[in-house]
Parts: structure tokens; sequence; C-alpha cells
């Protein structure tokens, strides 16, 4: 990956991280079951991961393309519109919570989601020119927003189970089936992304003369990035019905890093082949 791409590699990163959570904490807030110490320790987490994504947003100089990648910069201020409105509405969650005001605090949660898939929709469409269609990348940002979401609210739901044993098992059960349902989705839409052909190849300043299939990175992004995390969650969630939580705690921890690689990996792979995978 070219210097140029770093930063739009953070930026992506960042936002999939602040929504896809955003979206899990308000959906096991609204199923009930877990804590409120729990919902109010995420919605700051979401807004100080938001307000890390609008100042990467903020400092990125855009232009016509990222090292050769073609990008429609038009979209970028209506990118920066949603994030700035996930921060405002992720801040508001966590006073609603802290105040003991959870309609209030719901509501807000809500307009973020929403202003979040506004952004998700806008950086598609700024990434789309290369790829096959605009439904390439909004569809591999809904994915990867859906599993980052889905392993770190359920890795931090874990340590709850170490301070309070009597908390239901349930919630962690079914956060760990969400991260496997997430998988299963992004795996269908890396293998629709790898298959199709793209509209344009990038021209990396730095190419690399090998195909999709012979790039290490390819298989590391499938490895790292889809297999292993399956594997974890599956695991947490058996771990989970025993109620060996630690246990389950743990295997969510290797699961986020694994995602988290998959997730830079992907981007990696994108800005070089204009597959986003």
């Amino acid at each position: 990956m070219n210097v140029e791409a770093l930063p739009y590699t953070l930026l992506l990163i960042l936002t999939e991280l602040t929504i896809g959570t955003l979206w899990v904490t308000l959906a096991a807030d609204l199923r009930g079951g877990v804590t409120r110490g729990f919902v109010l320790t995420m919605a700051l987490c979401i807004a100080v991961a938001a307000g890390l994504t609008v100042w990467t947003a903020a400092a990125i100089d855009i232009g016509s393309d990222i090292d050769g990648y073609r990008i429609s910069p038009g979209w970028f201020g209506e990118a920066k519109a949603g994030l700035l409105v996930v921060l405002v509405a992720s801040a508001a969650y966590a006073f609603g919570v802290f105040m003991g005001w959870d309609p209030f605090g719901r509501l807000a949660a809500i307009a973020g989601s929403g202003a979040g898939l506004f952004a998700l929709g806008a950086l598609a469409a700024m990434l789309a020119p290369p790829a096959w269609g605009y439904p390439a990348t909004f569809l591999a940002l809904l994915s990867g927003s859906a599993v980052m979401g889905a392993v770190s609210t359920a890795m931090v739901w874990g340590h709850w189970y170490l301070t309070e044993g009597a908390l239901p098992a349930w919630p962690l059960k079914e956060l760990s089936l969400w991260l496997l349902a997430s998988l299963a989705f992004q795996t269908v839409v890396f293998a629709v992304n790898t298959a199709a052909p793209v509209r344009e190849a990038p021209t990396p300043s730095t190419r690399v003369d090998v195909g999709l299939l012979d790039n290490p990175a390819f298989w590391l992004r499938v490895g790292v990035g889809l297999v292993f995390p399956v594997i974890l969650g599956a695991l947490s969630l058996q771990t989970a019905r025993i109620r060996a939580m630690q246990s389950a705690t743990g295997l969510l921890y290797i699961a986020m890093g694994a995602v988290f690689a998959g997730e830079v990996l992907a981007k990696g792979l994108m800005f070089m082949t204009g597959r986003p995978i």
C-alpha cells in the first residue's frame, strides 16, 4: 500500500468501527439484557471514535485520485457531514444514558445510525469509479461495519461477566451469533467482488505485478480476516453456552484483532486492484 492511501485506509477503518459499533450497541440496548453501565461505556467509546473519524476526515486534502485509484471527490463533503452528525448523536446518546433519559438517548442513537448509513453511502459513491459498480463499494463498507461493530461490542460486553457473574448468558450468545451472521454476509460480498471484473484498474505508483490470486495479501485477507474470525466466533458461541465467559471474551479479543487486520488488508487490496474485498 502506498503512503498516499494510508489516511484513507485509516478513515475507512475508523468509520466502519464507529458506525458498526453504534448499530450493534443500539440493537443490544433495545433488546435488553445488557447493563446501563455497558451502554454508557460503549456510547462514550463511540463518541471518541467518531471524534477521531471526523478529525481524520478533516485532515485529508481530497484530490481526484488516491495513488492512481480514481475517486469522485464531490461526495467527500456529504460523507464528512454524515460523520459529524454521528459524532453529535453518539455524544447525545452517552449523555442520555448518563442522565437516565433512555428514550432521548435511543432516539439520538437511531438518528446517528441513519447518519452513519448515509456517510457509508457517500463514501461508497466516492470510491465506486474503479469497482464494478456502486453496490460493490457500498456492500463492502456495510459488511465491514457490521463485522467490526459486532466483534467490538461482543468483546467489550464479555468483560461485564468478569465482575458480575449473575448476568444472563444470552446477550453474549446473541452477539456471537450476530458476529457469525455478519461474517457470513461479508464472505458473500467478498466472493462477489472478487469474481466481478473491475471497470478500470488503478495505476499505483508502485505496481504489484502479480494477479489477485497470486498476491499473498489476498490469502491473508481470506485466512486472517474471514476464516479465522469465523472459527473464533463459533468457539466463543460454544463457550458462552457453557458459561465459560472468560474464555469466550479471550476468543473475541483474538477475533477482534483478526477482523481489524483483515479490514486493513481489504482496503490495501482495494486501492491496488479496484476490488472492494
